[in-house]
């Protein structure tokens, strides 16, 4: 959160500069316009746009209309030691992989650049724990647990999913090669759990899940960075 915060600082501080600076400004975007982007939290529900541990990018077919897209991966990992009696250590760990895709049209091509569009992609996270157990004893194993996987203090949750969102947002260019996005989505997400399965020497038991759902507006994820070239 506080690195957020000081993020959030910094961007407010430039953008002051800029407008005391420069009141007159005309973009430089047109046909064929190129970005590399830049996002500063990660992916929910119904942010079908978010660039988590991955990368994105911008191309303008036309001066009013951009492409996007970005392709997604994540890996975590956590150890825990062996008991001090001696035995097997254990790991937790999740693996996420994804893409991401969708359109802009800007409305003005002004400093302040207002645009509508949409967003489709999905992402596939998947997870496994071994527990740390004390020598003689058999470790068991459980992938894709229902319940989600704590790796690092954080809560990963297996599955595939998909989601689709309208979008509006606006763009404001710092410099000519610079700007900085801000949008609302108004989207549907849907995540199937993978099956859980826990496995004890020759013994597998499978759990299996419902779907979860979303749909409301929501602007998680949706504050990026664009660099033009």
């Amino acid at each position: 959160m506080k690195k957020q915060l000081g993020i959030l600082a910094l961007a407010v501080l430039v953008i002051s500069v800029s407008v005391a600076s420069a009141d007159d400004f005309t973009t430089s975007v047109n046909a064929g316009s190129k970005a590399m982007l830049f996002e500063f939290s990660g992916l929910s529900a119904l942010a079908a746009n978010a660039y988590q541990g991955g990368i994105g990018g911008k191309y303008y077919l036309l001066d009013p209309l951009a492409l996007r897209a970005s392709l997604l991966f994540g890996f975590a990992d956590q150890g825990t030691p062996a008991p001090a009696a001696g035995g097997s250590a254990g790991d937790a760990n999740a693996f996420s992989i994804g893409l991401n895709a969708g359109a802009e049209y800007h409305l003005l091509k002004t400093r302040v650049s207002p645009y509508v569009g949409g967003t489709l992609g999905f992402v596939s996270t998947s997870t496994s724990e071994k527990d740390a157990v004390a020598t003689g004893v058999t470790a068991p194993t459980t992938t894709n647990a229902a319940a989600g996987q704590m790796v690092n203090g954080v809560t990963y949750f297996s599955g595939f999913g998909f989601n689709v969102a309208a979008i509006a947002g606006v763009e404001f260019f710092i410099i000519k090669e610079l700007s900085l996005s801000a949008e609302y989505r108004l989207g549907y997400g849907i995540t199937a759990p993978y099956d859980e399965k826990q496995t004890t020497g020759a013994v597998t038991v499978t759990t299996k899940s419902g779907a979860r759902q979303a749909l409301g507006i929501t602007s998680v994820g949706a504050f990026s960075l664009a660099f033009y070239f």
